[in-house]
């Protein structure tokens, strides 16, 4: 079937290049966009992952990451002699459509930019393939350079071939922790511990057996008292717990490293999903707030469809992505199949959820022992620099110099729905309102936020997406040459006068 019809895949990772191969196959007009390989700008705001603040100088080459990460997925290889127009080192940060708030927009259209250049792609059928993001829970030190998150971690490793370090610690035992112990084995570097606050691995026990037999130390029941070192991570210090939960006495130890990596879980990105109008919805068993999909992963917006991890991680995708592209192909079935018509009919056929949920979402029981054991004064919003008792007291960031403001009375000062909602805490505090857009203290805010307020995680509305849903420099997007004139005053406040004589 030949159609003049155009999909868009954003997303090339396992799930996006089957959807795009399979709608190429299908005769259908596509483009898959990826954000990889990124500026090393763009990777220290952690976007989309949390890199963390060392990136080796290697990233800096831009051929040999180019050569590097384009090699290395052979997929996006197979869907460019499939006839797909590829595009990557390119951003997608934001999405627009018709509705009754935006009358003259007359076309469904995404927002692209990569360093140079920003631009609106127009599209008929939308594949978002974006991903997850590494939930993030902070400990002191975890500023330090050579703390990173799981994915982050798998990026530089498979990806860029440049992680910068040579002994590593993992927190967190679920399959995603494992998976990235295994990975950093084979690709030579030193797994000096796997760490677990639950008395239990949470992941693939044979996985677990295979690590252990290679030599790697699991320390379970044991929670993080900070990183050490002075510049950058030298090693991390951890406690064993009683099995009340509490720190036992006297039980600290330091184990050697110079990489952290935080595997206490992965989120779907549902940042794009979000700003295009499709509703989500909590599945605890798919790690939270996802885009509401059909069996054939049509969203409320019928022409716009999410796959893979972005539309929900689950314990077996960690570890086998035939889940993922499963999904991408019957999405781009659907499409090919109703592609000859005005408008995609809407799929009555319902999603089936997994049975069990996920091992290690949400984790409430690392963020407990953290509590316990550090305390609340800990930095929970580094680009903001609020810490978690700040968060609770309600209280702006202390650079603002405040002082005369008066208190609220914290959580409790606040409106049931008040402290239910992680967009008013986020005006109060500032946390979540940094330059890496909430990504390393969403989750971490709104599991506070739930804790304090006694309620279920699911009853806290999440803070809200807006664009750029991916951090892009004002002149990329502006494309706005200043003037002479304007460039001589903007460094003060007010402009000095200018002589025009």
């Amino acid at each position: 079937m030949e159609t003049t019809k155009h999909v868009i895949v954003v997303g090339a990772g396992v799930a996006g290049c089957a959807a795009a191969l399979e709608a190429a196959n299908a005769g259908l007009r596509v483009t898959i966009i990826d954000e990889h390989p990124q500026e090393v700008s763009a990777m220290s705001l952690d976007a989309p992952y949390f890199y963390g603040a060392r990136l080796p100088s290697v990233l800096s080459d831009q051929g040999l990451i180019a050569e590097r990460v384009l090699g290395s997925n052979e997929p996006l290889m197979a869907c460019l002699e499939a006839g797909v127009d590829v595009v990557t080192g390119t951003a997608v940060w934001g999405s627009f459509r018709p509705s009754k708030n935006n009358t003259h927009q007359k076309t469904y259209q995404i927002g692209v930019a990569d360093a140079e250049r920003s631009s609106l792609l127009d599209y008929d059928y939308l594949i978002a393939a974006p991903g997850s993001r590494d939930l993030v829970l902070s400990f002191p030190g975890w500023n330090l350079p050579g703390v990173l998150g799981a994915n982050g971690a798998s990026a530089l490793l498979s990806r860029y071939e440049a992680l910068g370090g040579t002994k590593i610690v993992v927190l967190g035992s679920g399959n995603l922790g494992l998976r990235t112990a295994q990975l950093a084995l084979s690709k030579g570097i030193a797994v000096a511990a796997v760490v677990e606050v639950s008395a239990e691995i949470k992941g693939d026990r044979e996985l677990a057996r295979e690590l252990e037999s290679a030599g790697v130390a699991f320390h379970l029941s044991t929670a993080v008292l900070r990183a050490t070192g002075d510049t950058e991570v030298k090693g991390i210090e951890l406690v064993a717990l009683d099995a009340s939960g509490q720190a036992v006495a006297g039980s600290a130890v330091e184990v050697l490293c110079d990489t952290i990596c935080m595997a206490f879980g992965a989120v779907p990105n549902i940042e794009l999903a979000s700003i295009t109008g499709c509703k989500t919805e909590f599945h605890r068993e798919l790690k939270g707030w996802v885009p509401a999909v059909s069996a054939n992963m049509q969203t409320s917006v019928p022409n716009v469809f999410v796959v893979g991890d972005g539309a929900g991680v689950t314990d077996r995708m960690v570890l086998d992505p035939s889940e993922a592209e499963a999904q991408a192909r019957r999405a781009a079935q659907y499409i090919a199949a109703n592609a000859g018509g005005d408008s995609l009919p809407i799929d009555p056929q319902p999603r089936a959820l997994p049975s069990e949920p996920a091992a290690d979402y949400p984790a409430d029981e690392w963020l407990d022992a953290f509590v316990r054991v550090q305390g609340l004064d800990v930095t929970v919003c580094q680009c903001e620099e609020v810490s978690r008792q700040e968060l609770l007291d309600v209280s702006p960031p202390g650079y603002l110099k405040a002082e005369n403001r008066v208190p609220c009375g914290g959580l409790k000062g606040l409106s049931e729905v008040g402290q239910a909602s992680q967009d008013l805490v986020k005006r109060l505090t500032r946390v979540g309102m940094g330059h890496c857009q909430g990504k390393r203290c969403r989750d971490q805010s709104s599991m506070l936020l739930a804790k304090a307020a006694g309620r279920a995680l699911e009853t806290i509305t999440p803070g809200s997406y807006r664009c750029p849903v991916r951090p892009v420099p004002l002149q990329v997007i502006a494309e706005y040459e200043e003037t002479q004139e304007m460039r001589a005053g903007w460094l003060y406040w007010p402009a000095p006068p200018v002589d025009h004589e």
